[in-house]
């Protein structure tokens, strides 16, 4: 459990429900309930939301998609071609369509809700270096970030055999390799490398295609911001520069020197020092960036039983109806969510299933937990926005 100190300058926590926790899985406006399993979350520039869920794990139309412009009534989608699957992060593309990084490949779901795979995922025999998009196959898909041309990046990974995270770039018909190499023949794994502490800590110069990501596990994850492509690395996160060079992030050069958790929005220390631990715990879309407002933000999946909370230095404020708390108090564990700006980092929100940015706000995603029902039925998601400070 984390553990939050007390402040008497307290950062009020506001949230606002902005897809589902109502009563009414027919209902519109603030009267929507959205059943099912969470599956994914997105947001366009434009504030646009798209959220995924699996309604019915028996149907080969169990997947939906919600959309809600900031004005507008929701509009629910129900996904052809695709059911069963889990995003690791999703992005959205200038022309509504969606992408979903997951283990089985990049899934692109047009407007209206037909489901292809635009990179093939689940292979067996992965090649980092294949150059055209239809030979491409990795092993998984662990997240995907679309910059402000359009050029879709997405995060892969060798998770057996020459073990190795990747960052590639789709560009039409080609697919190219932007970040990460494969190791040596028996390389070490261990940050005593120092092509795998670059993955982490890079010195100035280093070459995005020279360093070796072994680490699997809560890496992969991609943004978008103004001044390049963020890189979840595992126990750290680099900035790919437009020139392919790496600049560390959040580099763990003095995790001691990072304090307690005071208030949300209030800064712990130097990102450079922060440390994110190790975790088994699969938590999805851990990263984004709100490139206006010059701030970076990370999901930290590796706290148990972290849940949304009424009390205490981290309470939920703004919260309408009885069906919202209801939700919230019965809330699945989540991720604890970051903030980097000007270097800082900073705590905002606890207990969340996944993030998203659009130009000028943060969405989390909240999920029931239907404890020993098992139906997708049984479960209920929403999302809502966090009230920035400004």
């Amino acid at each position: 459990m984390v553990h939050y100190a007390t402040s008497d300058d307290k950062t009020p926590l506001n949230v606002d429900f902005v897809l589902g926790g109502g009563t009414d899985v027919t209902g519109k406006g603030d009267q929507l309930a959205i059943q099912g399993n969470f599956r994914g979350l997105a947001a366009a520039p434009d504030g646009t939301i798209y959220l995924f869920t699996q309604e019915d794990d028996k149907s080969d139309n169990g997947m939906v998609m919600w959309r809600k412009k900031s004005s507008g009534a929701a509009e629910r989608i129900n996904i052809s071609g695709m059911n069963e699957v889990t995003a690791n992060q999703a992005a959205v593309a200038p022309d509504g369509s969606a992408y979903l990084a997951t283990a089985k490949g990049l899934w692109k779901v047009s407007p209206d809700g037909k489901a292809t795979i635009a990179v093939k995922g689940d292979c067996k025999t992965p090649d980092p270096l294949v150059t055209a998009v239809k030979k491409f196959c990795a092993q998984q898909i662990t997240g995907v970030a679309l910059d402000e041309d359009g050029s879709i990046y997405i995060g892969d990974q060798v998770v057996w055999g020459d073990v190795a995270s990747y960052v590639h770039r789709i560009d039409g018909d080609s697919i190219e390799l932007v970040a990460g190499r494969a190791p040596k023949r028996g390389e070490s794994y261990k940050r005593s490398n120092q092509a795998v502490k670059n993955g982490t800590n890079p010195a100035t110069g280093t070459k995005a295609k020279d360093v070796l990501v072994p680490e699997t596990i809560n890496s992969g994850w991609l943004a978008s911001g103004k001044d390049g492509i963020y890189w979840r690395t595992g126990p750290g996160i680099v900035r790919i520069n437009d020139d392919r060079t790496l600049s560390p992030f959040v580099a763990s050069k003095a995790p001691d020197k990072i304090g307690e958790v005071q208030s949300p929005f209030t800064s712990v220390g130097r990102a450079l020092d922060a440390k994110i631990p190790r975790s088994v715990q699969d938590h999805a879309g851990g990263l984004a960036a709100i490139p206006g407002r010059g701030e970076v933000y990370y999901a930290d999946p590796s706290e148990t039983g972290v849940t949304p909370t009424f009390e205490g230095d981290f309470s939920w404020h703004g919260v309408t109806s009885g069906s919202q708390k209801k939700l919230l108090e019965s809330s699945a564990s989540g991720s604890v969510v970051y903030r980097v700006a000007d270097g800082e980092l900073a705590p905002v929100i606890a207990g969340v299933q996944a993030l998203a940015t659009s130009d000028n706000s943060l969405y989390v995603a909240v999920e029931s937990d239907g404890g020993e029902r098992s139906g997708p039925e049984d479960w209920e998601t929403a999302v809502l926005r966090v009230r920035l400070p400004k």
